[in-house]
C-alpha cells in the first residue's frame, strides 16, 4: 500500500525520491469516527491501484501545500476488491486530512493528469462522497447492527481514455467500485495527444493539458448549444 521509493545511483550523482510522511492516528477513548471533529476521512486507493498516482505525486502537493497526511488501518474490511496481489490494506484503510486542509489537497488532486505513452491512456481523477458503516464502531463491536453508526466518507475515482473505476450509486457493502466507460473527453484527449510523434514525457505534459483544456471549453460549448436549442423549442 505505501511502498517506499527506491534510491536511483548512476556515476554522476545519488538521487533519493522525497518519501511522504504518514501519520498514524491513534485513537484512545473514540468509539466512532464522528468522536473526532476536524478531520475529513477518504480513501485514495483507486489512484494508487488503477490511476497511476504515486507517493511522488503527492509529495509535490505536500510539500506545496503544506499538508498532513494522516491514516488508520481498521481491523475488520471496509471496502472491497482493492487488492493489490495479495495486499488487501487498501480494503481496511482511512486516509485522512484535517479539515482545513482538505481543500488545497482536493484541488491539487483534481488538476492532477497522468498519462502512459506506451499504452496510450491518459488519466484524471474525480471526487466522491459514499456513507459507510463507521469502521471504528465496526472494530469495536465486530458486527453490523440496525443501530450501527454510519459516516460519510471521500473517494477519489480515476478517469481514463481506458475506463472509469468509481463506486456506483449502489456499492453494496462493504462498498466496492465498478468499472464504467470512458468519458468521450478522456477518448478524445488521448487520440489527439497520442497523435503526436516522438512524444517524450515533457511534451506529453505539455499538450495535454493543452489539449484537455481545448476538448472541455469544446464540450461546455456544445452543453450550452444544445441547453439553448432545447429553450427554442
Amino acid at each position: 500500500m505505501d511502498s517506499t521509493p527506491k534510491i536511483k545511483e548512476d556515476n554522476l550523482y545519488e538521487f533519493k525520491p522525497f518519501v511522504v510522511p504518514k501519520y498514524r492516528i491513534k485513537f484512545e477513548k473514540a468509539n466512532k469516527l464522528s468522536d473526532i471533529p476536524g478531520y475529513v476521512w477518504y480513501t485514495p486507493a483507486a489512484m494508487y491501484l488503477w490511476g497511476r498516482f504515486t507517493d511522488i505525486n503527492l509529495s509535490d502537493i505536500v510539500k506545496d501545500e503544506d499538508i498532513k497526511i494522516f491514516w488508520y488501518k481498521f481491523d475488520q474490511p471496509i471496502f472491497r476488491n482493492f487488492e493489490a496481489g495479495k495486499d488487501k490494506d487498501w480494503n481496511h484503510t482511512l486516509w485522512a486530512a484535517r479539515e482545513d486542509q482538505w481543500k488545497y489537497l482536493v484541488d491539487r488532486v483534481l488538476e492532477s493528469i497522468q498519462f502512459d505513452i506506451a499504452k496510450k491512456i491518459v488519466y484524471q481523477y474525480a471526487l466522491q462522497t459514499i456513507t459507510i458503516y463507521d469502521p471504528l464502531d465496526l472494530d469495536r463491536n465486530r458486527l453490523v447492527k440496525k443501530d450501527s453508526p454510519k459516516i460519510e466518507v471521500s473517494a477519489f475515482a480515476v478517469l481514463s481514455s481506458l475506463g472509469q473505476c468509481a463506486f456506483s450509486p449502489n456499492p453494496g457493502n462493504p462498498p466496492g467500485m465498478s468499472t464504467f466507460k470512458p468519458l468521450p473527453l478522456h477518448t478524445r484527449t488521448a487520440k489527439r495527444l497520442f497523435s503526436l510523434s516522438n512524444l517524450n514525457q515533457d511534451e506529453a505534459f505539455h499538450f495535454m493539458k493543452a489539449i484537455l483544456s481545448e476538448e472541455q471549453e469544446a464540450e461546455y460549448q456544445r452543453k450550452v448549444e444544445k441547453e439553448n436549442k432545447d429553450v427554442r423549442k
